[in-house]
């Protein structure tokens, strides 16, 4: 049934009309509506039951006014897909492309005699207490696990006197992360097969009405290879798993590890279906069931998580639902929660008639440059937004709010939501418990928490009105069976969410325009979520960090007003926030490291985040760009200058951050450090006993922790050349 049926009822239903909390302006409480949708989970019995249902559901979507162009964004085939391919389902393997060398080291050495390192060390930055999340570098009392280039790399890290690789195993696919526990390494790592094609597949239904075109049979298939490495210098494949679909992310609890892999469905391309299944080696160990919902979407991607005992190598479970295509992941000790975004028909109102432009929607950065003269635009073309005052600013808020509401009374719902699947994950079971919808979108991982039994949620919503595209942010409070129990919407209007943490019953929350709204929200009352009080200041916080239970440490940009009237962007910025007097948040400390230019891994990765508060200790990856002209001989050199390495603080709130040294690994006056550094960005760091371990892609340095300037150690790794190095 159509949404413009359904809306004039749910209207009755779940207006709200309040005065907003404190830091909000006065906005009506109201919040897009999005499709209703039911909540049934149902089994396919057959392939031909999926072939059916997706064709079908499709073109149902597409004739609600939704666009279906199935994407892929990387691999052979990327962009869009053309119409009028039957289907052909195909359930068999694809072919085991990984290949994994015998180490390349031989065990010379007895290990086991030697000293079993250091008595404390650090672990990854995670998110949920006891649920570990798998990274490119893993570490325990001893040695460093870390993926260098196509090589899994073992190092002999503890005394760093004696560094060294001890084992180094080439991958031919591409791997991806690491799990370590106890004696066990789990890699992940991605390839491409092309999986066999038989005879009398072909659905004779769809085959009749249009013509056969050739087999697209590329496709990713995702490998969990178990190592035993009693012997580190001789490490052993005791499984290697394969999955149909690409590595999406991972868990591990206890010794459980859970998998979650998506296979991109192709019903306007490919003329078969992979449904997804496990082996190992040819041998089928797991046909996973597969689970749908009856509700028409864009895109369709199988989503397969494999629950995998790490001690045994046996596999536990697996089961495969079919959802939309994108995956933000959150997981409890006890529950997994598999989100993505649902795009529904952007609405663009045009001026002098009724009708309706309806499109794919557009992202909140082009919005200002559209360049439609019929679309109506809040601020006059040669002005920006960020130059009005605050009178000014407000009134144009206020005629976009009046906006929301009129695509709201005419049933044209948010063009963007986000679903949330929630999964029981116990012991390697794995058993479906409920879905929502929630209007807006998620910024990353940490825009979700469960505490209680409740799941709360952040997103930035975007509504196109007759005065041009109105943001604002949202909070809402979803109980165990995944009803919506509370809200707070309309925040924070014409800014979006950087960064999110919850902590206990509190959220602290950064958005950005112009300056940076430090939030702290009381979620103490899940049905009444509310403001307890702010701060502006310059800058935003990409990535927050509980540092104890009244201060918060963020790390992101400083910003500036430019001389048109603008925002640019600056160096990195460390920020120390007091939330001791919650209705009057505090920055006591902040640090600016390098110019425009300068970056940090640690900005959209955070396990490249390490922290100690017990060790006083802060350290931060950096690319430190520097725009200060240098003499060179009888000239200037106008070129950046470029530092790569790691800035090490102390932190307390009394002295707030001190500078405890520095960890080099390169520089030079590169005018293209945007396109890589030959390896020499960090990483990722880590500290065995009294040691600091910094991680670039050529090299690890072991530093002292009680002098970082002395550099104990410099150990080569493999697999690494004159060639460009990402930011990670």
């Amino acid at each position: 049934m159509s949404l413009r049926k359904f809306i004039p009822l749910l209207l009755a239903t779940l207006i709200l009309v309040a005065i907003l909390a404190s830091g909000c302006t006065s906005a009506p409480a109201v919040t897009p509506l999005t499709k209703s949708v039911t909540t049934d989970l149902k089994k396919f019995n057959s392939t031909a039951e999926i072939e059916q249902y997706i064709r079908g559901s499709m073109a149902k979507d597409q004739q609600d006014g939704h666009l279906a162009y199935p994407m892929t964004t990387s691999g052979p085939g990327a962009g869009p897909r053309p119409a009028g391919i039957p289907l052909q389902v195909n359930q068999e393997s694809a072919k085991n492309s990984m290949a994994v060398s015998a180490p390349a080291i031989a065990g010379v050495v007895d290990y086991s005699t030697m000293s079993t390192g250091a008595g404390d060390y650090s672990t990854t930055n995670i998110q949920v207490t006891g649920v570990d999340e798998p990274d490119i570098v893993k570490n325990d009392a001893r040695y460093i696990y870390t993926i260098s280039g196509q090589t899994l790399a073992i190092v002999d890290a503890y005394p760093a006197e004696n560094a060294s690789v001890i084992s180094k195993t080439e991958i031919s696919d591409t791997p991806k992360d690491l799990f370590v526990t106890g004696n066990r390494l789990v890699l992940f790592a991605v390839g491409w097969g092309s999986p066999d094609n038989p005879a009398g597949k072909t659905s004779t239904a769809t085959a009749e009405v249009m013509p056969r075109r050739p087999v697209y049979s590329n496709s990713p298939v995702t490998h969990a290879v178990i190592y035993d490495i009693s012997d580190r210098s001789n490490p052993k494949v005791m499984k290697d798993y394969t999955i149909e679909g690409d590595y999406t992310d991972a868990r591990m609890i206890g010794p459980l590890v859970y998998m979650v892999t998506r296979e991109q469905v192709y019903p306007y391309y490919s003329d078969q279906i992979i449904v997804p299944t496990l082996r190992e080696g040819t041998k089928i160990v797991v046909q996973p069931d597969v689970w749908y919902f009856d509700n028409p979407d864009q895109q369709y991607t199988f989503s397969t998580i494999t629950a995998i005992d790490t001690g045994t190598g046996d596999e536990k479970n697996a089961q495969t639902y079919l959802l939309g295509s994108g995956t933000i992941l959150y997981v409890s000790p006890d529950a997994m929660y598999v989100s993505y975004q649902k795009y529904h028909p952007v609405v663009y109102p045009v001026r002098g008639g009724t009708e309706i432009a309806k499109s794919m929607p557009v992202p909140a950065s082009r919005s200002a440059g559209l360049g439609s003269s019929e679309i109506v635009s809040p601020v006059p073309a040669t002005q920006d937004f960020n130059t009005l005052d605050e009178e000014q600013r407000q009134a144009i808020i206020g005629g976009i709010r009046s906006g929301e509401q009129d695509v709201i009374r005419r049933q044209d719902a948010d063009q963007t939501s986000t679903v949330i699947h929630k999964i029981a994950i116990k012991d390697g079971m794995i058993q479906y418990v409920a879905k929502s919808e929630v209007p807006g979108t998620l910024k990353n991982q940490f825009a979700m928490d469960e505490y209680n039994g409740d799941l709360r949620v952040a997103t930035t919503s975007s509504v196109y009105t007759t005065s041009g595209q109105y943001t604002y942010n949202n909070v809402y409070v979803l109980n165990g069976k995944m009803e919506r129990i509370g809200a707070l919407t309309h925040l924070a209007e014409q800014e979006t969410i950087y960064s999110t943490r919850f902590t206990g019953d509190r959220l602290y929350m950064v958005t950005f325009r112009r300056m940076d709204p430090f939030f702290v929200i009381d979620l103490s009352t899940p049905s009444n979520p509310k403001v307890l009080g702010k701060l502006k200041i310059p800058g935003y916080s990409d990535y927050l960090h509980p540092y104890d239970a009244t201060h918060i440490i963020g790390i992101g940009k400083e910003t500036a007003t430019n001389e048109w009237g603008g925002v640019s962007t600056s160096g990195v910025k460390l920020a120390l926030f007091d939330v001791s007097d919650v209705s009057n948040p505090k920055e006591i400390d902040k640090v600016q490291i390098g110019d425009a230019g300068s970056d940090s891994a640690a900005l959209t990765d955070h396990h490249a985040f390490l922290f100690d508060r017990s060790k006083d200790l802060l350290v931060i990856p950096i690319r430190a760009v520097s725009m200060n002209q240098v003499i060179k001989g009888d000239y200037y050199n106008n070129q950046p200058q470029a530092w790569y390495g790691a800035y090490v603080f102390g932190l307390t709130p009394e002295t707030g951050f001190t500078l405890r040294g520095t960890v080099g690994h390169g520089s030079g006056d590169n005018g293209y450090y945007y396109y890589g550094s030959s390896g020499s960005d960090v990483k990722r760091s880590l500290y065995i006993g009294d040691v600091l371990y910094t991680i670039s892609s050529k090299q690890i340095k072991a530093n002292s922790l009680d002098n970082i300037n002395m550099t104990i150690a410099t150990i080569p790794l493999p697999g690494v050349g004159d060639v460009y190095y990402p930011m990670v």
